[in-house]
Parts: C-alpha cells; structure tokens; sequence
C-alpha cells in the first residue's frame, strides 16, 4: 500500500509540472512587433488617420511585464477662408505627431488578456500654410508634451512564437494652454486633448 501511495504522488506530481507547463505562459519572454490602426484625435468632426508604431517588451512574470512602443502620424486641419475673420486667401495647419509610451503591462490570471498603461512623451512638428491677400507666410514650431495612457488587449499566440494583438489605446496629452497667444511669440503650437487608436499588433517572443 505504501508503494502504491508514493508512487500515486508521483504520477499527479509529474501530470501537475506537465499540465502547468502547458496552461501558463513562460516566466520571462521578451517579444518584439510592430503594429498599424486607426488613429482618432479629440474634436468633433475630425477624421481619422492612420498610425504605425513598432514595440518591444519583456514579461518578467506570467502576471506582469512592461513594453514600450513608439508611433508616428500626420494630422491636418485646414480652414474655410471664408470662416475666418480675417482676408485669407488659405489657412493650413499640419503636425507629425510621434509618441513614445513606456507601459506596465498586467495579465489578469496569467493568460492572454493584457491591461497596460504609464507614461510618455510627444514630440510635435507644426507646420503652418498662410496666403493673407495674396502674400504667403510659413512658420514652424516644435514641442515636447507629457502624455499618459491605458488601454488593453488579447494576444493570440500562433506557431513558433509569432502572436497577433488586437488592442486599443486612450492618451491624454498635457500640453500649455494657448488660448491667448501674444504676438510677439510668433507661432506656437501645442495640444491638449484626449485621443483614442486602435490597432493590431503583430510580432514574435523569445524565452523559456
């Protein structure tokens, strides 16, 4: 009975290391990727653009990891002359838009699913277009703004490490207020806003 009994615990030892082998992910992996989707700026009316980032990350538990990932787009706005309160003959305001976002990432009972957030910077080039009767004016401004953001996705792990990731992203941009911009500054721009994306996400991992 005694050998029965030790070797019993055996067998449901080895079936547990062999069934934990298979349900939880690895203890530490790193994975790198890319990913493109929809970008959606804050305001009504405005359209949206598409957005490219690539991103890398490392797991360091089956519960917690971090990634960072950096994107890049151009957003546009032009005005209706006729709108304006002055004589321009055109008005037109275009920035490339990158960020870079640092984010802790958790997965909820050590699956697939994957809430993250953290911090991050956006760099902003301005551009503006003027004709004021008939006269073309130019100017530039570049700027560095503090961002935050959250947001969660499901990784499905396909063969040999390649995963895909749908997911989706709020960031909320802190940038000065300009409301009354003086004249002796020139041109300057910034943005404060709340903007949304969303994406799939592709890429492989590597680890135990």
């Amino acid at each position: 009975m005694r050998a029965k009994s030790i070797l019993g615990r055996r067998i449901l030892l080895v079936a547990g290391v062999a069934f934990a082998s298979v349900s939880a992910p690895a203890l530490a992996q790193f994975h790198l990727g890319a990913s493109a989707g929809l970008y959606q700026p804050e305001g009504e009316g405005k359209s949206s653009e598409q957005i490219l980032s690539v991103r890398g990350g490392y797991r360091i538990r089956p519960q917690v990891g971090f990634e960072w990932s950096f994107s890049r787009l151009t957003l546009e706005e032009r005005a209706d002359p006729a709108s304006l309160p002055f004589d321009f003959d055109q008005f037109a305001l275009s920035a490339d838009l990158s960020n870079f976002d640092l984010s802790v990432q958790w997965f909820p009972r050590q699956g697939n699913f994957v809430v993250f957030g953290g911090p991050g910077v956006a760099m902003i080039d301005a551009r503006l277009d003027v004709v004021f009767i008939g006269v073309p004016f130019q100017a530039n401004d570049v700027t560095n703004i503090f961002t935050v953001h959250a947001g969660a996705g499901y990784a499905w792990q396909l063969r040999r490490g390649f995963f895909v990731q749908p997911e989706i992203r709020v960031r909320r941009y802190f940038g000065a207020d300009l409301s009354e911009p003086s004249a002796l500054e020139g041109f300057r721009f910034s943005y404060r806003a709340t903007d949304f994306d969303a994406g799939l996400a592709f890429g492989w991992r590597f680890g135990s």
